[in-house]
C-alpha cells in the first residue's frame, strides 16, 4: 500500500507540474486544500476512489495510468500537453476583454465617422466603454473553476457586474434625469448572490 501511494503521488505530482498547476490551484479543482494535495504527492495519504476518477479525466488518462509507475515522459508528454493550464486560461480570457474592448472602439470610431461630431449622441456613445466592464466581470465568472475559492471569486465578480452595469446604466441615461434610486435595485440582487453562494458552499 506504501508503494502504491508513492506512485500515485508520483504520478500527481509529475501531471501537475506538467500542466503548470500549483498545489494550491490544483487543490482548488477538487475542493481541497494544498496540505492535503501535499500528502497526496508525497504518497502519506491516497485519494478515494472517485477523487482520484475525477483527478484522472481532469487530465485525460485513465485510472491504469495513475496506478502504475512510469519511468518514462515521452507518452506522457503527448496526453498532458493537451490540458490547458492556468496560465493559458489567463491568456484566453484576457485576449476575449481585449476584444471586446476592440470591438468597442471599432463601433464607437464608426458611429463618429458616420454621424459627424455634431450629432447629440456622440456626447453620450463614449458609454459604450462602461458597458465593456459588467460585461468584462460577468465573462470572468463565467470562465471561473468550480472550486469553493473560485466560487468565492464568482461571488465578487457577480457582485462587481451587478454593481458596475448599474453604475453603467445610470452614467448612460444621466441626460435624462438623475436616476440614482436605480442602485437600490442592486440591493437585494446582492443578497440574492451572497445566498447564493451560502447554499453552494
Amino acid at each position: 500500500m506504501e508503494n502504491l501511494g508513492k506512485i500515485i503521488g508520483n504520478n500527481l505530482t509529475y501531471l501537475r507540474k506538467k500542466t503548470g498547476l500549483t498545489q494550491m490551484e490544483f487543490g482548488e479543482k477538487f475542493n481541497y486544500s494544498d496540505k492535503t494535495v501535499s500528502r497526496w504527492e508525497q504518497g502519506d495519504v491516497i485519494p478515494a476512489v472517485d477523487v482520484l476518477k475525477q483527478i484522472a479525466d481532469f487530465y485525460g488518462v485513465s485510472m491504469d495510468y495513475m496506478l502504475t509507475e512510469h519511468t518514462s515522459e515521452k507518452d506522457f508528454y503527448s496526453i498532458v500537453k493537451k490540458v490547458p493550464n492556468a496560465k493559458s486560461k489567463i491568456i484566453t480570457l484576457s485576449m476575449i476583454i481585449v476584444l471586446l474592448f476592440a470591438i468597442a472602439i471599432t463601433v464607437h470610431v464608426a458611429f463618429i465617422t458616420d454621424l459627424g461630431t455634431a450629432d447629440m449622441n456622440i456626447n453620450r456613445f463614449w458609454t459604450v466603454y462602461l458597458w465593456m466592464v459588467p460585461v468584462s466581470f460577468l465573462i470572468v465568472a463565467f470562465f471561473s473553476g468550480r472550486s469553493l475559492h473560485s466560487k468565492i471569486r464568482v461571488t465578487v465578480y457577480l457582485s462587481c457586474f451587478v454593481w458596475t452595469i448599474l453604475a453603467a446604466a445610470y452614467v448612460t441615461f444621466l441626460y435624462k434625469g438623475n436616476y440614482w434610486f436605480l442602485f437600490f435595485i442592486g440591493i437585494p440582487v446582492q443578497i440574492a448572490i451572497i445566498l447564493m453562494y451560502k447554499a453552494r458552499k
